[in-house]
Formats: structure tokens, C-alpha cells, sequence
């Protein structure tokens, strides 16, 4: 079953806060590899926040990790703006390092989050998945039913899905 539009959209917009956010305090902290690491979080939060399959949450994580790029730009002027970070010393760099380096961080940004999406989206959707039991002897076998939010196999009668919790149409 693929995600509904606004449940991606939702969760893309919290990974991209969340890897931008991340990004930008660790940036502050002089960590190596900073929007990387906002990006692979950020990646798990969208997924997260979807609760989607490997794919859909690879997905997510991409976007999440590609849109927190310029959020944690534009957050890290504002800082350096409003003097709360500093700007090195020296001299700065030609305008075409700077922009091969945006393009390598966008690269970076949507491989960390890929990964961060799908580690999440296979925890929470594992692939294995056992077959449902077989109607007792002398029974008319019902109609299998799957959750409109998630796709498991539901028990027979289940208003609420065991897996996600989604109330069912009946």
C-alpha cells in the first residue's frame, strides 16, 4: 500500500527540521561531518514519523535529508548574522569552492538520510512476516482483511490494527 501524499509531506517536514536543527547545534560544536550527521537523523525522524515500508521511508529519509540542507544554511546565517557563530578568521573562500562544496553536502545529505530511512523503516516494517494460520476444520474461510494504514494481515473482527493502531472501516 503506498503512503498517503500528506503523511510523506508531514514526515519530510519533520526530518527536514530535524536534520537541519541537528546539523546546524552540532556545526556549533565544531563536530566533523556535521550536516551528514543531522542528515542521517533528520533521515530517521521523517521515516519515523511516517511509519512506512523500507522504500517509502528510504524515501522520506532522501527528502528529508535534501531539504535540511538549505534549512541548515539559512539557519547558520542567521546564527553567524546575529554573531553567535563566529566567522573564521582568514581568508574565505572563491565562490566556486563554496558551491562545489553546497553540491557535495546536498550528495552527502541525501545518502545519510537514505540510510537513516531505511534503518528505521526495516526496524519498525521487518520483511518477515508470517503467513496467517489456517481457518480451523469445518469453517468457511473469511476474507483476508489488511490495515488501511500499514498493510498487515489483520485478525478477523479487528477494528484497530495490532501493528499500527489504525482504526479500520468496517
Amino acid at each position: 500500500m503506498i503512503a498517503k501524499t500528506r503523511d510523506i509531506g508531514t514526515a519530510t517536514l519533520g526530518g527536514s527540521v530535524a536534520a537541519g536543527a541537528i546539523g546546524t547545534i552540532l556545526s556549533m560544536a565544531d563536530v566533523p561531518y556535521s550536516f551528514a550527521i543531522g542528515a542521517l537523523i533528520g533521515g530517521a525522524v521523517g521515516a519515523y514519523l511516517l511509519y512506512g515500508k523500507v522504500g517509502h521511508a528510504a524515501l522520506v529519509g532522501a527528502m528529508s535529508g535534501l531539504l535540511g540542507v538549505p534549512f541548515l544554511l539559512g539557519l547558520s546565517q542567521v546564527l553567524v548574522i546575529f554573531e553567535l557563530i563566529p566567522i573564521p578568521p582568514g581568508p574565505q573562500p572563491a565562490m566556486a569552492e563554496l558551491q562545489l562544496e553546497v553540491f557535495v553536502i546536498f550528495g552527502i545529505d541525501i545518502v545519510a538520510g537514505v540510510i537513516g530511512g531505511s534503518v528505521i523503516g526495516a526496524i519498525r516494517h521487518p520483511q518477515t512476516q508470517l503467513p496467517p494460520p489456517p481457518p480451523p476444520p469445518g469453517s468457511t474461510p473469511a476474507q483476508a482483511r489488511y490495515c488501511v494504514q500499514c498493510g498487515a494481515h489483520l485478525p478477523a473482527g479487528a477494528l484497530i490494527c495490532p501493528h499500527c493502531n489504525a482504526r479500520q472501516p468496517q
